[in-house]
């Protein structure tokens, strides 16, 4: 990571009570954010990548590990070594819009809506990262959107 320390790519607790506060007030947000892309035509006509994925738990489960895999990978990238790793290279500011303009490009191809929302949800995981020092709280944030969406998505 060219001299950063896991910390220094919020891998660490960073500043463990403000995560938690925004990790607190993040995840009722995610789920509602969830339910609502399930109910989205584009997006169930994308999302679960994996069409045999049922609602039993020996589907969902791994499902969802696999999913905490993807949102660790995504976050330590983008908030963690593009938004941290540049931060004081850049300033705050630019490193967190330079980490979000990259994410939405990742975004690409996939439903105008998902690509749109990219863009508010990149600045706010960014600010979460920043305050918090921690790319923890937007991995739990993330992550439950992308499960809530993909629950709500296959449940009858």
């Amino acid at each position: 990571l060219g001299g950063l320390r896991a910390r220094d790519v919020g891998l660490g607790a960073g500043r463990a009570r403000a995560g938690a506060v925004w990790t607190a007030i993040g995840v009722p947000v995610a789920l509602l954010a969830g339910r609502w892309a399930a109910a989205d035509p584009q997006l169930c006509a994308v999302y679960p990548l994996d069409r045999a994925l049922s609602p039993a738990a020996a589907s969902f489960l791994p499902h969802a590990a696999l999913l905490l895999a993807y949102y660790v990978a995504w976050e330590l990238l983008f908030r963690g070594v593009l938004l941290l790793g540049l931060r004081r290279r850049l300033g705050a500011a630019s490193a967190n819009a330079l980490q979000t303009a990259l994410s939405v490009t990742a975004h690409f191809g996939r439903p105008a809506v998902e690509t749109l929302s990219a863009v508010p949800a990149g600045l706010l995981f960014g600010v979460v990262t920043l305050r918090s020092r921690s790319i923890w709280p937007a991995v739990i944030i993330h992550w439950t959107v992308g499960v809530a969406m993909d629950w709500f998505a296959i449940r009858p």
